[in-house]
């Protein structure tokens, strides 16, 4: 019964969706995933991993290989966002920390990183009507928690124009989701009545890239990552019996690849793709929803101008644009559900040497179809990131 109460409330009765955090898509398991994008990404269109300079990323660990000094870098990102059902609609919002990382140049050629990026957040609230008996039922899931990815990391320069990396991926997290179901209109008087189940997540898996210079201009990327099968086991239930069982996830691998290419002096151009097959993926408990091939397209052109225009503009305060089209994993009754985003950045490194810095991004996107799904959701994202490093230079052979 507890089954198929869910998979009714997620697909019968979308449409009077309430409110949320991060999506209301995200109440179906690993449905809107994320890949630990900085700011400066975001607003290229989530591509960016072989820009100039020193790249932090969590995507592919092989730019860090080009670091000579430590830095540290932290995000912050806000949403607001509208969720429209064929019937009603409603607002919600969130503030995310999506990504953190902190990068040591090593000896010679190498560096070492630590990273912390959100995978999966499961934070989602849902009100609907589940028909039963004849009756309409108004029954709201609470979803809260998530799955974060701690990667340390290792990359090597084998020279100025090719660098090598891989980093330890570990999956940790939790979930709980809290149901109440109202009985009034069956029997006038009666209390609700909510339980609630919760489970923890854990795995091991990696991530390898490799970043080659082609030349002044061009620059090209790629990455394998190797998700694990995420263990769970239910840690709390309202049946004792349920508590102690355990569940695997398997999640599909992913390939990454990027480029950039330097179109003239202050104007470089970004593309990037990724792809993943989650058709194999079987939540338990989902019976009316199912997962497909993921894929993502994006890219942005930052624009730094030689000489500084209007107090803003200038060889330390770029601008970018970007564009982003994602193949989400899960589908509804046959259609995948898809997601566009268009982002406008803007950077400001500051101090004498200009090593550290703030990025700026703001996006706009849209997930999910009315025709489709019966649900549409859009959002406005404001986010911010800072970069800091340290005073000094390690000298490298390559230099």
């Amino acid at each position: 019964m507890r089954r198929c109460l869910l998979a009714a409330a997620i697909w019968l009765t979308m449409p009077v969706a309430g409110s949320a955090q991060e999506s209301v898509f995200n109440l179906p398991a690993f449905a809107v995933p994320e890949e630990g994008a900085t700011i400066r990404m975001r607003a290229l269109g989530g591509a960016g991993t072989g820009m100039a300079g020193d790249v932090f990323t969590l995507a592919n660990p092989a730019p860090i290989g080009r670091f000579r000094r430590a830095g540290l870098y932290l995000s912050l990102l806000a949403q607001d966002a509208t969720v429209d059902g064929e019937n009603e609609s409603g607002d919600f919002g969130d503030v995310m920390f999506p990504l953190a990382q902190i990068v040591v140049p090593g000896w010679g050629r190498s560096a070492f990183a630590l990273g912390f990026y959100q995978f999966v957040d499961f934070d989602t609230d849902l009100e609907a009507l589940v028909e039963f008996e004849g009756d309409s039922l108004p029954v709201s899931l609470e979803s809260t928690g998530g799955i974060s990815v701690l990667a340390p990391a290792f990359a090597y320069s084998i020279d100025a124009a090719t660098q090598i990396g891989a980093s330890f991926d570990i999956y940790l997290g939790s979930r709980e989701i809290v149901r109440v179901v109202d009985l009034e209109d069956l029997s006038p008087g009666s209390i609700p009545t909510s339980d609630s189940l919760t489970r923890d997540f854990s795995g091991a898996g990696f991530t390898v890239g490799v970043e080659r210079s082609m030349g002044p201009r061009v620059r090209l990327s790629a990455a394998y990552r190797y998700r694990p099968t995420v263990e769970s086991e239910i840690i709390r239930a309202p049946d004792n019996e349920l508590e102690g069982l355990g569940s695997d996830f398997d999640l599909p691998s992913e390939l990454m690849v990027g480029a950039t290419w330097l179109a003239t002096r202050g104007v470089v151009a970004t593309a990037g793709a990724r792809s993943s097959s989650w058709s194999s993926f079987e939540p338990e408990g989902l019976e009316n929803v199912a997962y497909g091939d993921a894929l993502e397209i994006g890219g942005g052109v930052e624009y730094a101008p030689v000489e500084t225009r209007a107090f803003v503009l200038g060889p330390q305060a770029p601008i970018r644009v970007g564009y982003r089209w994602r193949r989400l994993p899960l589908e509804i009754a046959g259609e995948p559900v898809t997601e566009w985003t268009a982002s406008l950045g803007y950077g400001r490194s500051m101090g004498a040497a200009a090593r550290s810095g703030v990025d700026v991004v703001v996006e706009y996107g849209r997930r999910g179809s009315l025709d489709d799904h019966g649900l549409e959701e859009s959002f406005l994202r404001f986010g911010v990131g800072v970069r800091a490093f340290e005073q000094w230079r390690r000298d490298r052979p390559d230099s």
